[in-house]
């Protein structure tokens, strides 16, 4: 009895002086109890969870929501607008190559130089016939006026017609009269038919020198050009991409009319880019679009050009269609062979979501963005595409209106955000 009396004693004491109260249960266990005032009877913990609180000045970000244009992917391969074997016109020694492989070359500049000297021989022969021609048919200039029948041998010829025919009319006058014999008769007729003929072979004559005058000027023609010929320049502007002959060979055209090639010319500007075209996009493909690609010899650079011809069929072997887009190449950096990832634009537009960079949780492959849902920070996985000046588009993940956050180092997974 005296013992529960002093158990007693001690439990008024401590509520008394509103210290923690230690309560033997009759199993001999300790309990504690936490403060409480008296009137309430009982006690209650004030301690919250660290994880129920929300946490603060966490930076977030909307999502960013445009439109842009819809783009067709493709590869393709750079080509030369044009290629030329520059051949040779003319026969003879090859006496000076003045362009080597990867020389660059202007339109009209000389690559091969032949010797002129048989053709120049022969241009001075046609030059002293045709001098020779023209004194004889009295002509002063290359291009006045040419008459037959201002020739000296056609005038007399003309002349002694004249005369025979005036002879032929007064005998004529006296055959009829029976005062000439036949025998005299005859004779001035015939003698007025030989001026005749005389006369008309001398026009033929003067006709034929001056169609060998003609002749000679077209054969000098020949020679001048064949003369021009021994010099070969190339036909557009580009650079040499092969060396085909040495000084001292022979050159000559061929029998069917093509001339020994001296050198391989590539035109460097523009170029054609070649693209593949898969059968399902063929349709998204029209003249006039416009192309942007890309080349592993200049990553940091783009390039654009202007489709200019599409294929006019599917091949049956690739299920695809070829078009070729024109490409400026003023500075020549681009190179025929190169490789190229292009990009075409297309009529329509698509949606593109762009988030900070700052925003992405690397994962291995695995990419994730916190979304702020009803207050909580929620880890999204989500699909992505570039990333430039500072934003990465996200193709996949998110619908747009979502606030994501911008610091995901300070957060984690199911913590509460204000």
């Amino acid at each position: 009895m005296m013992k529960h009396k002093k158990l007693f004693t001690l439990l008024v004491a401590g509520i008394l002086l509103g210290g923690a109260v230690f309560l033997i249960a009759p199993t001999g266990a300790l309990k504690v109890r936490a403060d409480e005032k008296p009137s309430l009877g009982t006690l209650k913990p004030e301690s919250v969870a660290a994880a129920d609180k929300p946490k603060s000045s966490v930076p977030t970000a909307p999502v960013e929501s445009l439109e842009r244009e819809t783009t067709l992917r493709l590869t393709g391969t750079l080509a030369a607008d044009e290629k030329s074997d520059v051949a040779s016109n003319t026969n003879g020694i090859v006496q000076k190559v003045f362009v080597e492989r990867g020389s660059v070359v202007e339109k009209g500049d000389v690559l091969v130089q032949v010797d002129p000297t048989d053709v120049q021989n022969m241009l001075d022969q046609g030059l002293a016939g045709l001098q020779e021609l023209k004194v004889r048919l009295g002509i002063k200039a290359d291009k006045a006026p040419y008459s037959v029948e201002n020739q000296p041998e056609v005038k007399m010829a003309k002349a002694a017609l004249n005369l025979a025919r005036v002879n032929l009319e007064r005998f004529m006058k006296l055959y009829e009269q029976d005062v000439l014999p036949k025998a005299d008769y005859d004779r001035v007729m015939f003698e007025c038919d030989s001026a005749a003929q005389r006369y008309e072979q001398a026009r033929l004559q003067m006709s034929q020198l001056y169609q060998s005058y003609l002749t000679g000027q077209t054969k000098l023609d020949a020679l001048r050009k064949a003369l021009e010929d021994t010099t070969i320049r190339a036909p557009f502007s580009g650079y040499v991409a092969e060396r085909l002959i040495s000084v001292g060979e022979r050159v000559s055209p061929s029998p069917m009319g093509k001339g020994a090639a001296v050198a391989t010319l590539i035109k460097l500007d523009p170029l054609r880019l070649v693209l593949t075209v898969p059968q399902q996009s063929v349709g998204q493909i029209t003249q006039g679009q416009s192309v942007t690609f890309k080349v592993d010899s200049l990553p940091d650079r783009s390039f654009t050009g202007e489709i200019r011809y599409v294929g006019p069929s599917v091949e049956s072997n690739s299920r695809s269609m070829t078009v070729e887009a024109m490409v400026p190449n003023p500075d020549r950096v681009l190179r025929p062979g190169t490789f190229a990832s292009a990009e075409v634009a297309l009529p329509e537009k698509s949606r593109r979501m762009l988030v900070p960079a700052s925003t992405l949780v690397k994962e291995g492959d695995i990419s994730k963005i916190f979304v702020v849902r009803d207050g909580v920070a929620r880890a999204q996985v989500v699909s992505t595409g570039e990333t430039r000046d500072g934003k990465t588009e996200i193709a996949g993940g998110l619908s747009g209106n979502e606030t994501v956050i911008t610091a995901p180092e300070r957060i984690h997974d199911g913590d509460k955000v204000s």
